[in-house]
């Protein structure tokens, strides 16, 4: 769905440009997280994927299994949005796993994500797509908690499964840590009623989920607010997924990364990208490519700049690539070290 008439929706309450709605997708609103426990359980259409594979004939001119890109979709995304990112690494001979996180995974039973996460593995194992090398394109935070996810869920299994990840791709993430106020509170509800609808839950069952959230978690955590009291975000093994990806260069320092920006981002402010996450990356040497586009909103930027969107894509992937020797010794090596 199209968020931009929230926006003005959320300026009519509190001054000022707001800055970082799609984080809100990623709050806890209340003191206590609802455990995984008390959470419904996982359905098929949770983990719902869509596989290609490149054309025959790209394969073949690889001589090679081809690598596998990850897609992880931003709030409110459908797979037709992401198939516009998918036909970019599909055209280059590379296979695509598009992903789209449900609803209530993102706002309400974000502990159950890994989990969640474990099941798309299962599904990937079958397609033979673990052992190839990885790929992670995450389109917002809520890519960002999907991939958060997928990395506690492989650490979770035996070490024949840990994923060979030999880039990340950061589109319009990873977002600050978001305030709650009541604009934003007033704003994520809307947000969280578009999402339901988009995930055909109906008109009822869309307003019960923005009231439901709003007793038990909104109002909770305003209040905590106006106390002075710390607000507590979903939060993944103690970790919220903005800090996942902001210091993601500690944990996988080998892993190449690029960041795509822009100035005209207001769920992403280009200033704290730059301040507060490319230049802690600068001072400690990681390897990392940042772009900065201009004038383009919120995961719009392949939109506004098809052409050089995709030639930055695709030279970080293509210049990031192992041959396949090397990858098969890094697997034995890591495999040999956690023995």
């Amino acid at each position: 769905p199209d968020f931009s008439h929230v926006r003005e929706f959320t300026t009519k309450f509190e001054s000022g440009a707001l800055d970082q709605l799609d984080n809100l997708v990623s709050c806890v609103h209340g003191e206590v997280p609802q455990d995984a426990e008390g959470a419904p359980d996982i359905t098929d259409e949770e983990t719902t994927l869509i596989i290609e594979e490149p054309a025959s004939h790209l394969v073949a001119k690889n001589g090679c299994k081809s690598p596998v890109v990850l897609l992880f979709g931003w709030a409110g995304a459908s797979h037709k949005n992401l198939n516009k990112y998918s036909s970019i690494y599909l055209e280059a001979g590379f296979t695509t796993v598009q992903f789209i996180l449900s609803t209530r995974h993102i706002f309400r039973d974000t502990d159950q994500i890994p989990e969640l996460m474990s099941k798309v593995m299962d599904q990937m194992g079958q397609q033979g797509l673990l052992d190839r090398p990885m790929y992670i394109h995450c389109l917002s935070d809520t890519g960002v908690m999907c991939y958060q996810g997928l990395d506690i869920a492989s650490k979770q299994r035996s070490t024949m499964r840990r994923l060979n990840i030999q880039g990340v791709v950061w589109d319009s993430c990873p977002g600050p840590y978001p305030e709650v106020t009541l604009s934003r509170i007033s704003a994520f509800l809307i947000v969280n009623w578009l999402c339901c609808m988009n995930d055909k839950l109906g008109v009822v069952q869309s307003l019960h989920s923005s009231y439901r959230l709003l007793l038990d978690r909104g109002w909770p955590n305003l209040m905590r607010r106006w106390q002075g009291k710390p607000v507590t975000l979903n939060m993944m093994n103690g970790i919220w997924c903005g800090h996942f990806g902001r210091d993601h260069h500690l944990q996988f320092p080998l892993v190449p990364e690029l960041h795509l920006y822009s100035d005209k981002d207001f769920y992403l402010p280009y200033k704290y990208l730059e301040k507060e996450v490319l230049a802690i990356k600068e001072e400690s040497g990681a390897d990392y490519t940042a772009v900065k586009f201009v004038g383009s909103p919120h995961v719009s930027h392949l939109k506004r700049h098809k052409k050089k969107y995709k030639s930055q894509v695709l030279a970080f992937i293509m210049g990031n690539m192992k041959p396949v020797e090397e990858t098969e010794e890094l697997v034995r090596r890591r495999l040999h070290r956690n023995s």
